[in-house]
C-alpha cells in the first residue's frame, strides 16, 4: 500500500503531462479489476480511519472523565472519613457525660431542676448525633454513587480503547489487501494504473472548470437582468436609455469588502497553520500541535482563529454553512466518500491540505485526489 500510496502521490505532482500513453503489454482487464479493488478498499479504509478517530476521540473523553470522577471520589471519601471521625467523638462524649439510664439520672440527681437540665443536654446530644448520622449517610451515599460512575466510565473507556485497537487491525488488514492487489501488477500494468489516475484527476478538474464556467455565466446573467431591471423601474423614462447601469455609489461598492476583511484575514490565519503542519506524522485521535488525524488537522487550524470545530470529519459536515464545489474558497472545509470519512482544507488553485493516513501524513494534494462528498465554510 505504500507503494500505491507512493504511485498516487506521483500522479498528483505531476499533473502537467499532457499526454496519456498506455504502456505496451498491459492486460487491460487486470488493470481495470485492480483499479476497482483498490479504489474500494481506500473506501473502506477511509471508514475504518474515521472510526477509529472516533473511537479514539470517546477513550480521550472517558479518560477524562474517569480522572475528574477518581478526583471527586477521593474528596467525597476524605469528607465521609472526616464526617465518621467526628460522629465517633461525639459518641464517646455522650457515652461518658450522659450514657446513663434516665431513672439512675433523676436518683443521682440533687434537685428535679439538675435532672431536667441532663436530661436536656442529653437530648440535646442524641438530636445533635442524630443530625450528623443522617447526613453522613447522605454524604456516604454520595461516595457509593460517585464509585458507580467511575466504574461504569472506567469499563466504557476499556471498551473503547479494545474497539480502537480491533479497528486498528483491521486498518492494517486492508492496507495489506491493497498491497497484494498491487503486487499482482506487472511493471506495465502499474504504468497503466498510474495514467489512469492521471487521467481520471484532468478530466474531474475539467468538468469542476466547465462547471464554474458555467455557474458564472449563470450569475452575471441574473445580474445583467437584475440591474435592467432595476433601472427600467427606477430611471425617468426620459433617461433609461442613456443611464449607465454602473452608476452604483462607490462606498456601497466598497462596503462588503470592509465588512470581510477580518474575516479574510482570520481565514488566512487557519490556512497557514493547516499549510505549516505539511509533513507531520499522522496518529489517530490527535489534533496538533505535531501530530494529527484529518478532522484534527482542521479542527487545531480554526482554533488557532478562535473557532471550535467538532472532533471527527462527520460532525465537522454538520458545521458552517453548505458550499457548492464550483464555489469553494480558500479555508472552506472539503468532504470525501459516502459516507463522509474523510475532511481536508481547500487552499485555493485546485489544492487542499490534509492530514491523509498514517503512511502519507500531512500533505498538499489535488482537490480531486479522492471522491469529492461535500465541502463546508465555516469562517
Amino acid at each position: 500500500m505504500n507503494r500505491l500510496r507512493g504511485v498516487i502521490a506521483v500522479a498528483v505532482s505531476t499533473l502537467c503531462i499532457a499526454s496519456f500513453v498506455v504502456p505496451a503489454h498491459a492486460d487491460p482487464e487486470a488493470v481495470a479489476k485492480a483499479k476497482a479493488d483498490l479504489e474500494r478498499i481506500q473506501q473502506e479504509s477511509s471508514a475504518i480511519d474515521h472510526d477509529i478517530i472516533e473511537a479514539s476521540a470517546r477513550a480521550g473523553d472517558a479518560q477524562i472523565k474517569l480522572e475528574e470522577v477518581t478526583a471527586d471520589l477521593r474528596t467525597q471519601e476524605a469528607k465521609v472519613s472526616a464526617m465518621s471521625s467526628d460522629l465517633g467523638e461525639i459518641a464517646v462524649v455522650q457515652l461518658q457525660s450522659g450514657g446513663f439510664d434516665i431513672t439512675a439520672q433523676l436518683l443521682t440527681s440533687e434537685s428535679e431542676s439538675s435532672f431536667l437540665s441532663s436530661l436536656a443536654t442529653i437530648q440535646n446530644e442524641a438530636n445533635r448525633s442524630n443530625s450528623n448520622l443522617q447526613l453522613l449517610q447522605v454524604e456516604q451515599a454520595g461516595v457509593d454513587a460517585l464509585r458507580a460512575e467511575a466504574d461504569r466510565t472506567s469499563a466504557q473507556l476499556k471498551t473503547d480503547l479494545a474497539a480502537k485497537e480491533e479497528l486498528a487491525q483491521q486498518f492494517d488488514a486492508k492496507e495489506a489487501e491493497a498491497e497484494a492487489v498491487f503486487n499482482r501488477l506487472s511493471e506495465e500494468e502499474r504504468e497503466r494504473l498510474h495514467q489512469l489516475e492521471l487521467q481520471r484527476i484532468r478530466e474531474q478538474e475539467e468538468a469542476d472548470r466547465q462547471a464554474r464556467l458555467a455557474a458564472e455565466r449563470e450569475a452575471a446573467a441574473r445580474e445583467e437582468a437584475a440591474a435592467a431591471a432595476t433601472s427600467n423601474s427606477e430611471a425617468p423614462s426620459s433617461e433609461r436609455s442613456t443611464t449607465p447601469a454602473s452608476t452604483a455609489p462607490s462606498s456601497e461598492a466598497a462596503a462588503p469588502a470592509a465588512s470581510t476583511s477580518g474575516s479574510s484575514s482570520r481565514i488566512q490565519t487557519a490556512i497557514s497553520a493547516a499549510t505549516s503542519k505539511v509533513g507531520s506524522t499522522y496518529v489517530w485521535g490527535t489534533s496538533g500541535p505535531s501530530t494529527f488525524d484529518c478532522s484534527g488537522l482542521t479542527s487545531y487550524a480554526y482554533r488557532q482563529v478562535g473557532i471550535s470545530l467538532p472532533r471527527s470529519s462527520r460532525a465537522q459536515l454538520n458545521a458552517g454553512t453548505s458550499v457548492a464545489k464550483s464555489d469553494l474558497q480558500p479555508g472552506d472545509l472539503v468532504f470525501y466518500y459516502s459516507p463522509v470519512s474523510h475532511v481536508g482544507m481547500y487552499i485555493g488553485n485546485g489544492k487542499i491540505v490534509d492530514a491523509a493516513n498514517p503512511r502519507s501524513g500531512v500533505r498538499i494534494t489535488s482537490l480531486n485526489s479522492m471522491p469529492f462528498a461535500g465541502a463546508r465554510r465555516v469562517g
